[in-house]
C-alpha cells in the first residue's frame, strides 16, 4: 500500500502553532462565529434531532443548480471529495472485472488520492506530465494518445498543484477520445470558482456525458474544509451503482453536515472566497516577479494553489527546514507529490489571509537571501 505521503505531512505539520501555513490548498476558512451570527444559516441549521438526514431532499435542489448536471445526468452528494474519488475508483475497477482491460491515467504530479487508491485496488497506472519546461502544463499529444489508451483518465481542472486549467477544447477533445471507447473520463474539478462554467455542461454539449464523472465539493473555494460536503455529477445508470457503493461504505452523510450544506447551498455566491484568491494570485505574481532569480512561478490559471521553485544550491530538504524554521510551512515538491523533476520546488497555496500570504512571501526570500 502506498503512503499518502501529502496526508502525513500534514498530519505531522498543519496544526502547529506559530506558522504561516502556505501549504494548504484550502481557502481561507469561515470563522465558526460568523455562521453562527448569520441569520440565513441560522434559520436554515436549527438541528432538532440528529437522525438520518433526508440528504435528497435538502441538498440535491442546491447541488443541482450549483452543478447544472447535463440531461440524463445527476448528483450524488458523498462525504467530501474523498469519498466520491474512492466510489469513482471503486466503480470502475468493478466494471474492469467484468473482462475490460483496466488502466488508469493519472497527473504527475497530482494529488495523491488516486493514484494510491489505484494500488490498493490493484489497478494498473499510467502517468501523463505537468511539466515545468511547458510552464508546468501537460503536452496536449501525450494527453490525447494517453486517452486513446486507458479505461479510465483523471483530469485535474484545475491542476492541483499547478494552478494549471485545461482549455475547454482540449478538455472536449479528450471526452470525445475516451467516449468512442466506452471508456470514463474522470474530471476532478474542486478547485472550479463558482463563476466558472461547470465542466458538466462543456462536456454535455460535447454529447459525451454517459462516459464523464464530475468530483466537486465545497472544501476549496468556498472556506468549508472541514464540513465535508462533496458530489459526483454522471448519467443516473452510475450514480446508482456509486449510491450501493455508498451505502457500503459511509451509509449517509451526518445531520450536521446535511443541515448546514443544505442553508450554504441556497446562496453558494456568499461563501464563495473568489474575490480573495484572484487577490492573493495578483499578488503572489507580482511578490514572486520582484524576486526574479532568487524564486519563479508560472502564473496560475485557477485554482488556489501554485508550483514555487527556488533558485538555490540548498537541498530540497535544507530548504523546507530554513522556511520552517522562519515560520512559514510549503509543501515539498518531491516530497508530497512523488514528481521526479530534479528541481527545487514547492507546492504553495495562496488562498488564505493576504496578510499571511504577503508576510509569508517576504520571509521566504530572506530565507533564500540569507
Amino acid at each position: 500500500m502506498l503512503r499518502f505521503e501529502l496526508e502525513d505531512f500534514f498530519d505531522t505539520y498543519e496544526h502547529r502553532p506559530g506558522l504561516i501555513n502556505l501549504a494548504s490548498s484550502d481557502a481561507l476558512p469561515w470563522p465558526a462565529e460568523q455562521l453562527r451570527d448569520d441569520p440565513e444559516i441560522n434559520a436554515g441549521v436549527g438541528i432538532g434531532t440528529l437522525a438520518y438526514p433526508d440528504v435528497r431532499g435538502l441538498l440535491l435542489p442546491g447541488l443541482r443548480e450549483l452543478c447544472a448536471p447535463p440531461p440524463g445526468a445527476d448528483v450524488l452528494p458523498t462525504s467530501g471529495a474523498a469519498e466520491a474519488i474512492a466510489l469513482v475508483l471503486h466503480e470502475h475497477w468493478q466494471s474492469c472485472k467484468t473482462g475490460r482491460t483496466c488502466l488508469l491515467g493519472v497527473p504527475a504530479p497530482g494529488y495523491g488520492a488516486f493514484r494510491g487508491l489505484a494500488s490498493l485496488l490493484g489497478m494498473p497506472l499510467e502517468v501523463y506530465g505537468y511539466e515545468p519546461t511547458r510552464q508546468w502544463a501537460p503536452d496536449s499529444d501525450e494527453l490525447l494518445t494517453l486517452a486513446r489508451r486507458c479505461s479510465a483518465l483523471v483530469v485535474n481542472n484545475p491542476h492541483n498543484p499547478t494552478g494549471h486549467v485545461l482549455s475547454g477544447g482540449l478538455l472536449e477533445a479528450v471526452a470525445l477520445e475516451m467516449a468512442a471507447r466506452d471508456a470514463l473520463l474522470i474530471v476532478d474539478e474542486v478547485f472550479r470558482l463558482p463563476q466558472d462554467t461547470p465542466s458538466a455542461i462543456e462536456l454535455g454539449r460535447a454529447s459525451a456525458c454517459q462516459h464523464v464523472v464530475v468530483i466537486g465539493s465545497l472544501s476549496k473555494v468556498y472556506g468549508l474544509p472541514g464540513l465535508r460536503l462533496g458530489w459526483v455529477v454522471a448519467e443516473r445508470d452510475r450514480l446508482s451503482r456509486l449510491r450501493t457503493l455508498q451505502q457500503y461504505f459511509t451509509l449517509t452523510l451526518g445531520a450536521f453536515t446535511v443541515q448546514l450544506g443544505a442553508a450554504v447551498l441556497q446562496r453558494p455566491e456568499r461563501f464563495s472566497r473568489a474575490e480573495l484568491i484572484r487577490t492573493n494570485r495578483q499578488m503572489l505574481v507580482e511578490r514572486v516577479s520582484a524576486a526574479s532569480g532568487r524564486m519563479a512561478i508560472s502564473p496560475p490559471l485557477g485554482g488556489t494553489t501554485v508550483c514555487l521553485s527556488i533558485e538555490s544550491t540548498l537541498s530540497e530538504d535544507d530548504l523546507f527546514d530554513r522556511c520552517l524554521q522562519a515560520g512559514v510551512l510549503l509543501a515539498p515538491g518531491a516530497r508530497c507529490f512523488d514528481a521526479g523533476h530534479q528541481m527545487r520546488w514547492f507546492r504553495l497555496g495562496y488562498g488564505g489571509a493576504s496578510d499571511d500570504l504577503d508576510r509569508g512571501l517576504r520571509r521566504i526570500d530572506q530565507v533564500i537571501a540569507r
